[in-house]
């Protein structure tokens, strides 16, 4: 099994492709489609519903004809283009300060897509020998998930980044939610466990003492 990080135009969101004897689950697919060649995709998860991370959802639906599974909170979220950020994409970058824009990125304020899988709590997929956990963990969304694969690997979305605290400020995050739900599962994640988070690079997870 091999894990692909590719960087999107979007506020550097990362889209990662997992491969296995040339199939392919793809998370949070992002616009550049170039990594699909001579791969079957299977699946496309999303960690959660914000536009820089779901950008992809439709060229790759359209291309591979791959489903996509995610919570059944961010599977409504991403049919609106409010709610998915996308209608005021061009503030939310100006706001962001984790990385520097020269120029905005281009952006359709109407973009929505669909899920064809959605799931409440937490659902397994089994893949290719694989065994892929989801489980929600709202906070910065509603639609907010974790994904862990193998119990080795886990993709976190923006829900957790190493030295970086979680935004929970943007329109549709909830730092109720995320005191209820989200922080106690993302805090249960084992030491040790390689961190591939929505952006930056991976990393092992050390918990401070």
């Amino acid at each position: 099994m091999e894990i692909r990080r590719y960087v999107s135009d979007l506020l550097a969101s990362n889209m990662y492709v997992i491969v296995e004897d040339q199939h392919a689950v793809v998370i949070d697919p992002c616009r550049d489609t170039e990594p699909a060649q001579d791969l079957t995709v299977d699946y496309m998860l999303l960690t959660h519903e914000h536009f820089d991370h779901i950008s992809g959802v439709n060229m790759w639906k359209a291309l591979t004809g791959a489903p996509v599974l995610c919570s059944s909170a961010c599977a409504e979220s991403i049919q609106s283009c409010k709610r998915n950020l996308a209608n005021h994409f061009d503030d939310f970058c100006q706001l962001q300060t984790w990385i520097r824009l020269d120029e905005l990125p281009p952006a359709d304020p109407q973009y929505t897509c669909t899920a064809d899988l959605t799931f409440e709590d937490r659902t397994e997929l089994l893949w290719r020998g694989h065994t892929f956990v989801l489980f929600e963990a709202p906070g910065h969304s509603l639609g907010s998930v974790g994904i862990m694969l193998d119990g080795t690997d886990f993709f976190s979305g923006d829900s957790l980044m190493e030295n970086s605290e979680i935004e929970l400020r943007i329109p549709g995050g909830s730092r109720k939610k995320w005191r209820e739900i989200g922080c106690a599962r993302i805090e249960a994640i084992p030491e040790g466990t390689r961190i591939w988070p929505g952006h930056f690079e991976s990393f092992i997870l050390h918990r401070a003492v």
